[in-house]
């Protein structure tokens, strides 16, 4: 059985690995003052097309409200646009313009090639088998439940 600090171990070392590869993406993206959150979410738009703000956040990992606020920025430098879903007036649908889809394909490569400098490391059957073990996780249901809201943390006087 494992324990749980092999747990806290694995957890801590898939979120250090994530964090070198966004690290060094973010590095190049700011070299011309791009934002690395930004890249994800137009890369998200590029290989999957238009999106909800809810799935974009949860596809990329990260907060909504921070979702929120780089679609703000993404859609003042005319790379994305947020029409209503006509299927559920509550959502607000994401694409990328043609000025995004432009972008996107400027950024591409070197994004590409700063991400293969981190990930060469590893032969092509790791990666594959480190993919594939990821998605097993992933697909696996969860037995916890979801957070909920934020809350203050209460504190014992």
């Amino acid at each position: 059985m494992p324990s749980l600090a092999e747990f806290e171990e694995l957890a801590r070392l898939i979120a250090q690995a994530r964090r070198k590869v966004w690290n060094s993406v973010a590095r190049i993206l700011a070299l011309e003052g791009e934002a690395v959150l930004g890249w994800a979410v137009v890369a998200v738009l590029s290989r999957l097309g238009p999106q909800s703000q809810r799935d974009l956040a949860d596809t990329i990992g990260q907060h909504a409200a921070g979702i929120s606020r780089q679609l703000s920025a993404l859609d003042r430098a005319g790379l994305t646009t947020r029409t209503e879903d006509k299927s559920d007036r509550r959502r607000r649908l994401v694409a990328l313009t043609a000025r995004g889809r432009r972008w996107h394909g400027r950024w591409r490569p070197k994004v590409l090639h700063t991400v293969r400098d981190v990930l060469d490391v590893l032969g092509g059957a790791e990666r594959a088998a480190l993919r594939s073990a990821l998605e097993k996780v992933l697909a696996s249901p969860s037995s916890a439940p979801s957070p909920g809201p934020k809350r203050k943390p209460r504190h014992p006087r």
